[in-house]
């Protein structure tokens, strides 16, 4: 990705789909879905905040496995013994 994109504050739907790895026709997909925060400003055209599609991407991260059994681990401390 060039440095022309990362400090564009809208991308237009290439650019996202480039940005995110993907098609651009999933990209539609997902904006018919409402999957995805979008701008249609024009009524035709689409545009994407850079900052929003990086807050999904951040949203979605998988736990490893030690996290999840810290989690565990730390949930079942928590819980009050009722014996």
């Amino acid at each position: 990705m060039d440095n022309a994109m990362d400090e564009k504050t809208y991308l237009t739907a290439k650019e996202a789909a480039d940005f995110l790895g993907i098609t651009k026709k999933y990209l539609y997909q997902l904006t018919h879905k409402h999957a995805i925060p979008y701008y249609s400003p024009m009524g035709r055209h689409i545009l994407f905040k850079r900052h929003e599609l990086v807050a999904m991407i951040e949203r979605s991260r998988v736990s490893t496995q030690d996290e999840l059994i810290k989690k565990v681990h730390s949930s079942s401390s928590s819980v009050p013994n009722r014996f």
